[in-house]
């Protein structure tokens, strides 16, 4: 029953996911694709979002990353995602280089999506860790992120 229920919810919730952040909406990031505890989003390169060198500024890789994050936690969890309330809360970001174009985000999820889920059943709430990479159009890692995930049943 739930991989019927992700079969059919993912979708949902993949068009629900681009454009759901404003900021990330505003920065041109697009969710490139969701599956089950994985996805990766697009920023495209914008004169707005570079810095004084030329490069993407950093803070555009981290709401990219941080975005594609939440497209891996709503892909793992698109068949309950309507009833938990999803928070962020802890995020690590690491810079590696500076990036240069249009920057790709892959993430998946740290854990075994159907324990994750059956922790859920069972406590209510769950945590679990999203990491992510960053790549530039050279093909560079430029950042990664570990976003601290917590869910909790509504």
């Amino acid at each position: 029953m739930d991989a019927l229920l992700n079969a059919v919810m993912r979708p949902l919730v993949r068009l629900q996911m681009d454009g759901k952040v404003p900021l990330a909406k505003a920065m041109g990031v697009t969710l490139l694709n969701m599956g089950n505890g994985v996805a990766s989003s697009a920023l495209a390169a914008k004169p707005e979002l570079m810095d004084e060198l030329g490069h993407v500024h950093p803070c555009a890789v981290f709401t990219l990353a941080e975005t594609c994050s939440g497209g891996a936690m709503a892909g793992g969890f698109a068949s309950v995602i309507l009833k938990v309330r999803p928070v962020a809360a802890q995020v690590d970001f690491e810079t590696l280089a500076p990036a240069q174009g249009r920057c790709i985000a892959r993430s998946r999820i740290d854990g075994d999506v159907p324990a994750l889920k059956q922790e859920l059943r069972k406590a209510g709430k769950v945590f679990f860790p999203v990491l992510v990479d960053v790549m530039d159009e050279q093909g560079r890692d430029v950042a990664r992120m570990r976003v601290l995930w917590n869910l909790k049943r509504t």
